[in-house]
């Protein structure tokens, strides 16, 4: 990440950086460091109005039952999005060694939001105000950095201002789903993009900024609308329709560098607390602790069948490959550390294959 930072601020730069790129979020994100710190402290648990406290500690420790088989601890490929640079690493992982694969940097360095499709492929958005090499589009690329398509974002009808893309998240079913700053609204395209007009999920909701799909597609989570560290479920009730939740805290200001699974449990670093994992629900939230008592977490990916959780510590840069425990991520307790796959460089947002 170029010159070197005190533990605990690298993943702060990759999304502090993000979050500039598309809304002046300094005094934002001072105050949830301090609101999502002293809630993990203290443990607190108010609500206020819709919105549920920011996940506490979980002490208990699960040391059996994981679901996942030791055969299958760590990813074979796994993909880095450097938000120092905008550049994005393939890495192949081989008995828990990473090597680089392909290292690229997508529209000159304004790559937002990371997603790997089942195929391998990669996908990023590019926001640039001289349209170079677009002024608002998704890119996808090959495992070997081949760009295959460029597809431009639309244009709607009574947008407070013109697109921006800031993130990305992709489903089972390849649609993609973007989230639309300056248009304030939170869209996808079906199988890629290959035809058709995009479809809506929200528009007019206020600072969405990061979006995360389940991987069935059912339901949408979008940072917008609900205030800081907080985001929202959109529930597919029919072709095209989309209907609101409650609204439920995460440990982070914004989704980009989470993951979610098909119960809509979200995992996502602790912003300014070290070690710490969120998960996070509309039904509750827990979190669970990595070996590195000054860990970095810079992101979280999980595989497919979300059975494991991958871990990226920028401090160390290494990935730790968590089990799920047999009663799931947030009932389960700590889950059990599978491997630690070490020789990574420049760890920011990760994203594997589902």
């Amino acid at each position: 990440m170029g010159t070197a930072r005190e533990p605990g601020q690298e993943e702060e730069v990759g999304r502090a950086r993000d979050i500039v790129a598309v809304a002046n979020y300094t005094t934002m994100k001072f105050l949830v460091f301090s609101t999502v710190t002293l809630c993990l402290l203290a443990g607190c648990t108010s609500v206020s109005g819709t919105q549920q406290a920011v996940p506490s500690l979980v002490t208990s420790v699960a040391t059996d039952g994981s679901t996942a088989s030791m055969q299958t601890q760590g990813a074979a490929e796994l993909v880095n999005l450097s938000y120092s640079d905008g550049s994005i690493t393939v890495f192949a992982v081989q008995n828990g060694r990473a090597k680089v694969s392909t290292r690229f940097t997508p529209g000159h360095g304004r790559a937002q939001g990371l997603a790997v499709d089942k195929s391998g492929r990669i996908y990023t958005t590019i926001s640039s105000s001289n349209s170079n090499p677009c002024l608002a589009c998704i890119e996808i690329f090959t495992p070997a950095g081949k760009m295959v398509r460029r597809v431009e974002a639309p244009i709607l009808p009574s947008a407070p201002g013109p697109p921006s893309l800031t993130d990305i998240s992709v489903d089972a079913h390849e649609n993609v789903y973007v989230s639309d700053y300056g248009q304030q609204a939170v869209y996808f395209f079906h199988h890629g993009g290959n035809s058709g007009s995009p479809v809506i999920v929200v528009q007019n909701s206020n600072n969405a900024a990061s979006v995360l799909s389940t991987p069935n597609g059912t339901n949408v989570v979008v940072s917008g609308g609900c205030g800081f560290a907080s985001v929202r479920p959109y529930t597919r009730i029919g072709p095209g329709q989309y209907q609101p939740g409650s609204c439920f805290g995460i440990g982070t200001i914004a989704l980009i560098g989470g993951s979610a699974d098909n119960q809509t449990e979200v995992l996502t670093p602790v912003d300014g607390v070290p070690a710490l994992v969120s998960v996070s629900s509309p039904s509750g939230g827990a979190s669970f602790t990595t070996p590195d008592r000054l860990a970095s977490i810079s992101g979280v990916a999980l595989s497919g069948d979300a059975s494991i959780a991958y871990v990226a510590n920028a401090h160390k840069q290494c990935v730790y490959v968590f089990a799920r425990p047999s009663k799931g991520w947030i009932a389960g307790g700590q889950p059990k550390l599978l491997a630690t796959d070490k020789g990574f460089k420049n760890l920011d947002i990760i994203a594997v294959r589902p």
